[in-house]
């Protein structure tokens, strides 16, 4: 089977839970856009963020949205062999072709991929090589949004913060732009002054002899500071599934997102700041969403932040089982799980719950600002294994500042102690549960408290997961499993990175390989990843404004040197930093 005929199978396997695609008459509308997932398919429509946007374009009268991934390496040979350029999911069309090429990024893996996805769709990897007559190539997603100077040398157009609103005015802006035949600098003019776009070749970057960021300057009468968009209400853009396939990751669930963002503040996570405040999607439009199903699955998964904390999960979770829907859950806090969720939980045959404790000492909690008595995760637990849900995830982190020797044998021993509440049970019941620990190096991302601070050397980082692997496994009906202490590494890097790193992309992206795609071009990774900063520094995404104040983030990383945990702002505090 060539790539075109697993292109058509793909396609012709995807049901839909809205107005099908396949009646739209692609090459009627006046704009053609290609949204790329620079991944495989399976990852790509995992994404609800890809099923959002296209979903959102292809209601428009004047664009016809189709989807583009990055095939397996075996078509991508194919490809290569044959000089067939990348081409669109729906019609086949190659990349080349559309007006607009925008890429939906997920991950700082994905960035190599952006620039192979460029050369393999025949389209100049480099912005500034392209002419009026290539398509606009714009990027959005969360990294994209704290930090996209890695990308800069790419991408025309970035879309800072919650595209769902914005794209609008982008589509807006281009066909009145398209009808005027104009030159395209004038499109990056009139996009590069409205808030939630940026456009990184208005802005010149000069450096100091030591590789930090002297300056950022803005040109003529562009912003200094790029505004980041936000979807106020959550009610307003149907964050859902919208087509679904056995070829994905959720290939029995109907997802919908009913929390966005998070005001718990732990200092490690972007979405805590760069999605500042919280907003819950309403109890009704939950279910709305979810009648969309019907017919389809009546699989419902919950997606945000943390799902225990939307004010109404009880009656969501409720409802939806009254409706004939089985739910299952992203994270919970364990704090705010109550019974009414379990019993749905329970009732919808979900065998496992997720929870992220992220450290195991008290002493750690304080520093990542992030409290989870264990007591009241045992109770969770043990409460989860009387419904017979049987089976705990959790997520930990290490490499978190100030941690100890101690703080990393905490995570051992709590193992231990979740093993002994499994055991009685599995006697009383004869049902054996499993509970799966999942450990993550902790890499410091742009807009948090963390941005500032070393992380954590990547050989140090293989010994802890190699000792806790080691004990961990040694229990039994425990297992557990860990990201890459290497490719944490190289995350950390094009997360803190500025835009020289394009030419290393470039250089990864043509098969050189990491130290030597570095070393050609006078760049050292440990610069960005494993250097602690000061305040005084400029760091390379300060032109961003993602809705917190920078001296916020100083107040809360003094917080965590001194072992504090976040409190309710006060006057005093108020009046002196401004950040509230």
């Amino acid at each position: 089977m060539d790539l075109r005929e697993h292109t058509q199978q793909l396609w012709h396997t995807e049901r839909h839970a809205v107005e099908s695609h396949r009646t739209t008459s692609y090459f009627r509308k006046s704009n053609r856009f290609a949204l790329v997932y620079p991944g495989t398919y399976l990852l790509g429509m995992s994404s609800l963020g890809v099923q959002v946007i296209h979903a959102t374009l292809n209601r428009r009268n004047d664009t016809a949205c189709e989807r583009v991934f990055i095939p397996e390496p075996k078509y991508v040979r194919e490809l290569e062999k044959k000089n067939i350029p990348l081409f669109s999911l729906e019609t086949q069309t190659p990349l080349h072709s559309f007006d607009i090429v925008g890429f939906s990024v997920s991950f700082e893996s994905d960035y190599i991929n952006i620039a192979r996805a460029l050369a393999l769709g025949n389209i100049p990897q480099l912005a500034k090589e392209r002419t009026d007559w290539d398509p606009l190539i714009i990027a959005g997603g969360i990294n994209i949004s704290y930090n996209p100077e890695p990308l800069a040398d790419f991408i025309d157009v970035f879309v800072v913060g919650e595209a769902e609103l914005t794209i609008h005015t982008l589509m807006d802006k281009f066909h009145e732009w398209k009808m005027s035949n104009s030159p395209k600098q004038d499109l990056l003019e009139s996009l590069g002054k409205e808030p939630g776009f940026y456009v990184p070749s208005f802005y010149d970057v000069a450096y100091k002899d030591d590789g930090t960021v002297q300056n950022i300057r803005a040109k003529s009468s562009f912003p200094s500071k790029v505004s980041a968009a936000a979807v106020p209400v959550l009610d307003d853009v149907e964050t859902c599934t919208h087509i679904h396939t056995p070829n994905t990751e959720f290939s029995n669930a109907h997802l919908i997102e009913i929390v966005r963002g998070c005001g718990r503040q732990c200092r490690f996570c972007v979405a805590d700041y760069a999605r500042r405040w919280p907003r819950h999607r309403s109890v009704e439009n939950t279910l709305a969403l979810a009648e969309k199903a019907r017919g389809i699955t009546d699989r419902i998964g919950l997606v945000g932040a943390s799902i225990s904390d939307h004010p109404q999960i009880n009656e969501i979770a409720s409802g939806l089982v009254d409706r004939g829907y089985r739910i299952s859950c992203a994270s919970l806090r364990a704090e705010t799980v109550e019974t009414p969720l379990l019993d749905a939980l329970a009732d919808s045959e979900q065998g496992t719950i997720t929870i992220a404790p992220e450290v195991a000492t008290e002493n750690l909690q304080k520093v990542v600002n992030k409290a989870i008595p264990r007591e009241r995760l045992y109770h969770v637990f043990e409460e989860a294994l009387k419904r017979d849900i049987l089976n705990l995830r959790l997520y930990f982190l290490i490499g978190v500042p100030n941690e100890t020797p101690a703080d990393v044998t905490a995570i051992a021993e709590m193992a231990k102690e979740m093993r002994t509440l499994l055991l009685p049970h599995a006697k009383r019941s004869g049902k054996i549960g499993r509970i799966s620990f999942t450990i993550s190096p902790m890499v410091p991302k742009p807009h948090t408290p963390f941005q500032w601070v070393a992380m954590e050397p990547p050989k140090t980082i293989a010994k802890k997961l190699e000792y806790l692997k080691r004990e961990i496994n040694s229990l039994g009906s425990i297992k557990v499993s860990s990201a890459s202490a290497r490719m944490a590494h190289q995350e950390a890097v094009f997360a803190r990175g500025d835009r020289r790193l394009g030419k290393v992309i470039l250089e990864l992206a043509n098969g050189n390989s990491w130290n030597n795609a570095f070393r050609t071009h006078g760049l050292a990774p440990d610069f960005y990843a494993l250097r602690k900063r000061s305040f005084s520094e400029i760091n390379p995404w300060d032109h961003l404004d993602l809705n917190v104040k920078p001296q916020f983030l100083q107040l809360e990383h003094n917080k965590y040197e001194k072992g504090f945990m976040t409190s309710e702002c006060d006057t005093t505090v108020c009046k002196k930093c401004g950040a509230c």
